[in-house]
């Protein structure tokens, strides 16, 4: 009986070597065919094929690998939607991945790269902004951190801009007190930003225009201490304009 148990536990163990190395060179062989087509450009199917991996092999780490290099290959193919979607289950299945920094920082950017113009809704440059700072805030000695970080200066700038483009239009029809809210937005929110001394140039315009001569001042020293050079302040010292 002890005989039979040896030899039923080595028979056992032998399969089980055998599918676990059956498995690899399988992974293995995927992984070399998605491979192939990423380098011949083919990204579409490329992707399809990384994909296939965690299907086929769910939560080995070929599935983790074949995941990164999937994401790669959708953003090559500017398929944005799709790479979202493998980002989005790679980190629900694989939250304390080495490859984590990495997924943060391709959604980032692929957000980034949808930026609109400053006169269209700002959605995804948010989402860049979003993700770029968790990026930054669970990571902040890798590379991709760092390149976060000087694109968040970029994504600052823009929907100050964008801000400040409402605010503009809102002036143009009068509407002061929604203009007042987005210039504020843009001095309490992107205050490092370089659209903060126009921004208190039209706080001085508009409370002068309707009136409130102690807000219109405040803008106006906030100004003139902060941005002593600035175009804005010299075009404010023109105290007839309005």
């Amino acid at each position: 009986m002890k005989k039979f148990l040896i030899i039923t536990l080595l028979v056992f163990i032998s399969f089980s070597c055998s599918k676990k190395e059956k498995e690899k060179i399988g992974a293995e062989f995927s992984y070399d065919k998605a491979m192939k087509l990423l380098k011949n450009k083919d990204y579409p199917k490329a992707a399809e094929e990384f994909e296939k991996i965690d299907d086929d092999f769910p939560f080995s780490q070929w599935a983790i690998k074949g995941q990164t290099m999937a994401v790669y290959a959708r953003y090559k193919d500017e398929d944005y939607d799709k790479l979202f979607a493998v980002i989005d289950d790679f980190v629900r299945l694989y939250p304390n991945s080495e490859y984590m920094p990495y997924m943060l920082y391709m959604k980032g950017l692929s957000y980034y790269n949808k930026i609109p113009n400053i006169e269209r809704a700002q959605d995804f440059t948010k989402e860049s902004s979003y993700t770029f700072r968790e990026l930054i805030a669970r990571f902040p000695q890798t590379d991709y951190a760092e390149d976060a970080r000087s694109k968040i200066e970029f994504i600052d700038e823009h929907l100050a801009g964008a801000k400040m483009s409402i605010g503009r239009y809102q002036i143009r029809n009068e509407n002061y007190l929604g203009a007042i809210d987005n210039f504020s937005e843009v001095i309490n929110r992107h205050h490092q930003t370089k659209q903060v001394p126009e921004a208190y140039f039209h706080l001085n315009e508009i409370y002068s225009k309707i009136g409130l001569k102690e807000e219109a001042q405040k803008a106006k020293n906030q100004l003139e201490t902060r941005f002593s050079q600035s175009y804005w302040n010299q075009l404010a010292k023109d105290s007839n304009k309005w």
